[in-house]
């Protein structure tokens, strides 16, 4: 009866620690649609959009994601042989960079040019200030994140207790 007992929460405790979710594996990884649907919620809360307003708002950011995904495909395309030549060991002239460059700055032109029609569009849907929380919400995500990220991820203090607290 005993070796069944431990048998069974030895079996319970496997089963527990193999059902935890494993880390993310690179971009895209496992937890890739959380952070979308954190994204969303974040922007539904930042803008206050009204539920008609989420319904239009949000299929319209998606066909611009995707746009903005290509552009960056492109650019990462645009870039594979040069490292190809690099990781060779060949040697890249000065012509080769400026091309590079001005090939570049036509990618950021074309994606500027995507989100500032985008957010000229979604004035049919969003309000002047909503379209400007949304201008803003970039910026003010990212620095949410890092706060979050310092917070969870900071170093452990040295001597073990903060000053002025003691043991006993």
């Amino acid at each position: 009866m005993k070796k069944i007992v431990i048998a069974a929460l030895s079996f319970m405790i496997m089963s527990f620690a193999f059902a935890q979710p494993g880390r993310p594996r690179g971009p895209g990884g496992q937890y890739s649609e959380r952070m979308k649907m954190m994204m969303i919620w974040e922007l539904t809360d930042h803008l206050e959009l009204s539920e008609e307003q989420a319904e239009k708002f949000f299929p319209s950011m998606r066909l611009h994601q995707k746009q903005v995904l290509e552009i960056r495909k492109e650019e990462k395309e645009l870039f594979s042989p040069t490292f190809a030549k690099v990781k060779k060991g060949d040697q890249i002239s000065k012509s080769e960079v400026n091309k590079l460059l001005n090939k570049v700055e036509s990618f950021e032109q074309k994606k500027i040019k995507t989100r500032i029609d985008f957010i000229k569009k979604s004035g049919d849907i969003l309000d002047p200030t909503q379209q400007v929380k949304f201008m803003m919400f970039e910026p003010y995500m990212r620095d949410q994140v890092q706060a979050r990220m310092k917070e969870r991820y900071k170093p452990p203090m040295r001597g073990g207790n903060p000053k002025g607290k003691r043991r006993f």
